[in-house]
């Protein structure tokens, strides 16, 4: 599986206080921390099959699998990491128990996550599918399923990744949005030096939706694709459109390729910079 997973709309955070300035709409808080939960589940799992939890836990990491299972301690923040290489999709599941966990990242998780893979990230073919169970994040319910299949190489020869997102989060109000994203994933550089990712860019295309269980709701779509960089923790360039219901479309405008914080966005004819 990929060492890296990188957010679509998750960098549009930032428009959560800005956004107040204009007609005091949420949605793009939201929609970051129900795609964020649905990426992170490509890093733990990524970090998962090396036993390499760094990020993501809290404690110790207990690896097993079901040909030399034994009852192990598990003290109430360890990750138990279960790898099932004999099934067919192979399995891993990664157990953070039933009770929250302080994780390095700073978020509290707790409930499982659920990973198949047919293959290896990039080999054509391959589908990885997260399935979370009885799992929160912050106390966020996040349900349904993340499926990320290897389509081959495009027309420039570059690999790319059809990533399905069809899932439901219940915020800690008792609001219920049911999330769908379909995205692109493009690797345009990089993808011939597979032991160095520093080197690694993506594109980004595709579209979000997400509908409130107490009305209304948003869409997002990549109006240009969104290029990712590893190594620069914000996106270079790319424009993304984000409307919630009965408002006024947000236009997002990440730059020009430069790898810094500044991104401006237009409403109602009003373009604003941020840093």
């Amino acid at each position: 599986m990929k060492k890296k997973s990188f957010l679509f709309i998750g960098v549009l955070i930032t428009l959560a206080s800005c956004g107040k300035k204009w007609d005091n709409d949420q949605s793009a808080l939201v929609n970051y921390k129900i795609e964020t939960s649905f990426d992170e589940m490509t890093n733990i799992s990524d970090q998962a099959i090396t036993g390499n939890m760094v990020y993501y836990k809290s404690g110790k990491v207990i690896i097993t699998n079901p040909a030399s299972y034994t009852s192990m301690p598990k003290t109430a923040c360890s990750v138990v990491i279960t790898i099932d290489t004999t099934a067919n999709p192979r399995v891993l599941t990664v157990d953070y128990g039933s009770s929250n966990c302080d994780c390095n990242d700073g978020k509290t998780r707790r409930g499982k996550i659920v990973t198949t893979y047919t293959g290896p990230y990039f080999a054509q073919g391959t589908v990885i599918t997260h399935t979370p169970v009885d799992y929160y994040v912050n106390d966020i319910k996040i349900e349904g399923t993340k499926t990320v299949t290897n389509m081959g190489a495009n027309a420039n020869g570059q690999p790319y990744y059809n990533v399905q997102i069809d899932g439901m989060a219940t915020l800690t109000s008792g609001t219920s949005v049911n999330y769908t994203s379909t995205r692109v994933r493009t690797w345009v550089s990089g993808y011939t030096t597979l032991l160095n990712h520093l080197d690694d860019e993506y594109d980004i295309t595709g579209n979000a939706t997400g509908i409130y269980s107490n009305g209304g709701g948003y869409t997002a779509n990549t109006s240009s694709p969104v290029r990712i960089k590893v190594g620069c923790s914000f996106p270079t360039k790319g424009t993304i459109s984000m409307t919630p219901t009965g408002k006024a479309e947000r236009v997002i405008d990440y730059g020009d390729g430069t790898c810094d914080t500044q991104f401006t966005v237009t409403v109602n004819g009003h373009t604003y910079t941020f840093n």
